[in-house]
This record gives C-alpha cells, sequence and structure tokens, in this order.
C-alpha cells in the first residue's frame, strides 16, 4: 500500500507540475508578449512568381517583290530578297510588312496608274522563307492590275500562313481586323491607304477602295478606323494600325497626318506604322501610344538617293499590359535587298532620325547601333498576376 502511496502521490504531483507550466504559458500569451519558438512541423512555404509573358514584335517599310526585283529573284533565288536581314526577321514573335506589288499572274493594267507592279505568284515563298506573319494590302499599288490581281495575292498570302489586312473582296473584308497570338498575348492589325478615293482614269474611273460589292482596300477615313479600333479592342490586348498616307520623298509628316495620329491614339490605338513616302521619317511618343510615320523602304529596287535606300525596322517588346520597348534598327538597301546598316552609315540614318524624331517633341537614344525609343521595366497591375496559369503562362 505505501507504494501505491507513492505511485498515487507522484502522479498527482506531475499532474500538478504540467498544469502550471501549462497555465504560466497560456497566461504569457494573454499578454500579448511574443512566442520564439516555432511550433513543430510548421514550415513557411513561398508560392512560385507568377512568370509573366513576353514578345517582340518587328515591323518593316514598303516590299516590292516586282520589276527589278522579280528579276533578281528569278537570277539569284527566292531567298536573295530577305537573305541579309532573315534572321533578325525570324527571332521575332510577329513579323510585319507593307507589301507594295500584287503578287499574281491575273488581271490587265489599271487605266491610269502610269506605274505598275506585278510579281510573280511563286514570290510569296520568298515572304514564306522571311518569316512574315502579317501583310498589308492597303496601298495605292494593291489593285494596279485590278480586282483578279488583288484576290489572288489574298488566296496566296493565306494559303501561305500569312495574314493579309487591308484589302478585300468586299468593304467589310478590308477593313476587318486580323490577330496574331503569341504567349497568350493577342495582338490585332488594321490597315488603311489615303489613296483609295483616288479617281486614276475618266476612262475607267474606279477608285481603289472596296465596297459592298466591289473587291479593294480599306480607305482611310478616320471615323470609320475608329468604330474598327474599338471592335478590335474587345478582342485584343494591342491594336496596330498601318497607314499609307503622307508626301513622297519627305522627311516630315504633315500636319495633318499628326492631327490624325493622335486621334487615333486617343481612340485607342497603341501603335501606327507609316508607309508611303519611300523615305525614313520621325518617330512620336503620344500618350500611351507609339507613331512611326514613315519606316521608309525595306525591300525596293528605288536606287537613285541615299534617301530611298535609307530605312528602319521597328522593333517593339511587350507583356500583357504594356509596350516595354522601343527601338529603331537602320537599314540600306543594297541592290533590292536591304542590310542592317552598320558604322558611319549606321550612325548617319540613327542621327537623321534622331532629329527629325526632336522635331516631334520626341527624343531618342542612340546606343551600341540602334535608337532607342523607351525602355520601360516589366511592370504588370497587380490584379493581372492571378489571372496567369503557371506553368504556360496563359491569361485564364
Amino acid at each position: 500500500m505505501a507504494n501505491y502511496s507513492r505511485i498515487v502521490y507522484l502522479v498527482l504531483l506531475i499532474t500538478v507540475t504540467v498544469f502550471f507550466i501549462c497555465g504560466c504559458g497560456t497566461a504569457e500569451l494573454s499578454e500579448g508578449e511574443p512566442v520564439d519558438k516555432e511550433l513543430p512541423g510548421e514550415v513557411e512555404i513561398e508560392a512560385p512568381e507568377a512568370e509573366i509573358p513576353e514578345i517582340s514584335l518587328l515591323a518593316v517599310g514598303d516590299v516590292m517583290l516586282a520589276r527589278k526585283l522579280d528579276r533578281l529573284i528569278r537570277e539569284k533565288g527566292m531567298d536573295y530578297p530577305f537573305l541579309m536581314t532573315r534572321e533578325i526577321l525570324s527571332e521575332a514573335d510577329i513579323a510585319f510588312a507593307n507589301l507594295e506589288s500584287p503578287l499574281s499572274d491575273q488581271g490587265a493594267k489599271l487605266d491610269g496608274k502610269g506605274i505598275w507592279f506585278r510579281g510573280n505568284p511563286e514570290n510569296k515563298e520568298a515572304l514564306v522563307q522571311a518569316g512574315f506573319d502579317v501583310i498589308s494590302l492597303a496601298n495605292n499599288h494593291a489593285l494596279d492590275y485590278d480586282a483578279p490581281a488583288l484576290l489572288q495575292t489574298i488566296e496566296l498570302l493565306e494559303a501561305a500562313g500569312i495574314k493579309p489586312v487591308g484589302g478585300g473582296e468586299n468593304i467589310d473584308e478590308a477593313r476587318r481586323h486580323v490577330i496574331i497570338e503569341r504567349e497568350g498575348i493577342r495582338v490585332a492589325f488594321l490597315a488603311y491607304s489615303e489613296m483609295a478615293d483616288i479617281v486614276w482614269s475618266y476612262k475607267h474611273p474606279r477608285m481603289l477602295k472596296a465596297t459592298e460589292e466591289i473587291p479593294g482596300i480599306a480607305p482611310l477615313v478616320v471615323e470609320q478606323i475608329i468604330e474598327d479600333i474599338e471592335k478590335a479592342k474587345e478582342q485584343a490586348d494591342y491594336v496596330f494600325l498601318s497607314l499609307h498616307w503622307g508626301v513622297e520623298y519627305k522627311e516630315m509628316p504633315e500636319d495633318y497626318q499628326i492631327e490624325i495620329a493622335h486621334q487615333l491614339i486617343d481612340a485607342g490605338a497603341d501603335v501606327i506604322l507609316g508607309h508611303h513616302p519611300h523615305c525614313l521619317q520621325g518617330v512620336e511618343v503620344y500618350r500611351h501610344g507609339l507613331i512611326a510615320y514613315s519606316l521608309g523602304n525595306f525591300v525596293f529596287d528605288q536606287n537613285w538617293s541615299d534617301e530611298t535606300r535609307e530605312g528602319l525596322l521597328l522593333k517593339i517588346n511587350l507583356n500583357p499590359t504594356s509596350l516595354l520597348r522601343a527601338e529603331l534598327i537602320p537599314i540600306f538597301v543594297n541592290d533590292g535587298q536591304p542590310v542592317v546598316a552598320a558604322g558611319e552609315r549606321g550612325e548617319k540614318i540613327l542621327s537623321r532620325t534622331k532629329n527629325i524624331s526632336e522635331r516631334l517633341g520626341t527624343s531618342l537614344e542612340l546606343t551600341e547601333g540602334k535608337a532607342v525609343i523607351f525602355s520601360r521595366n516589366q511592370e504588370i497591375e497587380p490584379d493581372l498576376e492571378q489571372k496567369f496559369d503557371q506553368e504556360g503562362g496563359q491569361v485564364i
């Protein structure tokens, strides 16, 4: 019994001691004093950061695969026009150009044009090899051989996996946007020409603009473009406009062009790509948008001056919410074939572009053979981070 009493006494003593210790701990916690030790088994796990996708887009100037270029392709091979720029084009997620010549063996010369371009249908392969994704047809040469040549060009490009924009079997098709999606980022393209309303011949009073019943190109009508921008923004993260406009061989845009460009950026366009002058013009950063008034020639046979042989590549990096970086790369056209301009020639092209852009209120930084328009830190709105799938980085 004595042993039993000792055992009972020890059990009671241990119980009271444990109760006292626990009670003290509870009292300390209730007074708000911190507990230094982490409880066993508790491990902090950091959630992996969402990977924000980023893509690059490269836009070039006027491309013409007819006349002398047609002959050069026959003599030197299909890869000749883009041989020296194929690598930089292929590095871009999206590549864009303005095609100044129908590719066709159909149609008849449109009366009154004076200059007619028509390249061999096989020349589409040069565009495929170069890696172009989107081609604007909204220019003053799209109907040099009337509707049959335009429609055949559209058919050839689509069959080759290249999206044509700015031309069509009717006005609805001509004004319709196309969308390229990369890494979950959707970029819409629209294209228009201010030469669409010109009557080239009273003998054959045919305008270039499409109607409800006649094939053609999209005219540059601000009110209509604003409508098209609004439609495109419902389906895309960005809207890029190709505008065929301005005065040939003049390095500054006209006042009316600046006014139109600002209106279209105000309406929601993000980037404007200008064509037609056949020489480079300046760039302007306006509000959230970027305006390249003319990128000059890219593949062309206008060899009579430095101005018609100098051009620009516009490279833009973007994520789902921001244009991150934009830069200009100088090119020089040698016998119809563009090359990236280095050394003194490249510096000359960039310096001239910098001077013109400053007159438009935009400063460029010349560095490492390029002109940087802007470079921003990769930022993303906090509430958007949750919209990305951890594995694929796709918007969900």
